[in-house]
């Protein structure tokens, strides 16, 4: 992750939840094994995962190049780090798995030097995410593997998702999307990173040299429906009981996205109007969850993007 401008430290124990929350149920298994045919995975590769955090996409795809393989995790944060190279202990077998604490814009190894280089959810927090996929593109060899695995979150943020909650008018449809936008605006001003590089890395990787440039998108559904039948469904509920009732992390959460409105150009009272719906909104909820009566289903646009270095 980078080190300048970049104020998330993602082994803060808030954020650092929102790591293991956000991968967890995130891929069907049947996806994960037509992905690694589509990527071509190989049994002895070396792959390195820039920004790898806790390690989840060598968790993911170890066992289709794992054996005889070798993985090599890359973050700025040696707290992650350290978490990480212990996990690792679990599901590194049949290779090995190596940890380096580096900035992602000087990545500690030498040109043409690995059969694959990947990230998820990397590219959004940086300021500078198209000179992080060319040290990507740098590091792996001729006919080798660029994966990077990206959300367009702010595509998702403005569909209309049904759920149990009351309808909003359409001005107040109309605010939260402006909210969504400005808010991403702000963001990328602040050097937070960008919800929407999802759709713009194949373009990327096109500036880049890349060849056989290729994007799927995850199949996954994010939807409740009582009685939450399953494993996924309960752990959902548990999150939309979170972020609507989990008082400190709704108004942590929504500082930030306050700052973020503010600093793209919104207008104060704008955001006022948007936490008042908001507000609204939460002992319905509440009540709604107390009955077992609460449901929603929405899209999730996450891509993964492959390109081949010629």
């Amino acid at each position: 992750m980078e080190k300048k401008r970049n104020p998330i430290n993602w082994s803060d124990k808030r954020y650092k939840q929102k790591l293991v929350e956000q991968r967890k149920h995130m891929w069907h298994k049947d996806t994960v094994d037509k992905l690694a045919d589509w990527m071509g995975l190989k049994s002895g590769m070396t792959g390195v995962d820039v920004g790898c955090g806790l390690g989840f996409l060598g968790y993911t795809f170890w066992p289709y190049f794992g054996d005889g393989g070798h993985y090599i995790g890359i973050d700025i944060s040696a707290k992650l780090l350290r978490d990480s190279s212990m996990a690792s202990r679990d599901w590194a077998s049949g290779g090995d798995a190596g940890f380096v604490n580096a900035d992602t814009y000087r990545l500690p190894l030498a040109d043409n030097s690995v059969d694959l280089a990947m990230c998820q959810t990397l590219l959004m927090h940086l300021t500078r995410p198209r000179n992080a996929l060319a040290e990507l593109t740098r590091i792996t060899k001729p006919s080798g593997l660029v994966i990077c695995i990206e959300p367009d979150n702010l595509s998702s943020e403005l569909i209309k998702r049904n759920w149990s909650l009351p309808e909003l008018s359409t001005d107040e449809l109309l605010l939260f999307f402006k909210i969504t936008l400005v808010s991403n605006k702000g963001r990328i001003k602040l050097g937070r990173g960008d919800n929407s590089i999802g759709i713009k890395v194949t373009h990327m990787m096109s500036e880049l040299g890349l060849v056989d440039i290729d994007a799927r998108q995850n199949d996954t559904v994010w939807f409740t429906e009582p009685p939450y039948e399953g494993e996924v469904q309960q752990y959902r509920l548990k999150m939309a009981k979170r972020n609507f009732l989990d008082e400190k992390y709704y108004k942590f959460f929504r500082k930030k996205e306050r700052e973020e409105f503010l600093a793209g150009g919104g207008d104060p009272k704008d955001f006022d109007r948007y936490v008042e719906i908001s507000d609204r909104l939460r002992p319905i909820a509440k009540e709604q969850f107390d009955k077992g009566e609460f449901y929603g289903c929405g899209s999730n646009d996450f891509y993964t993007i492959k390109g081949k270095k010629p």
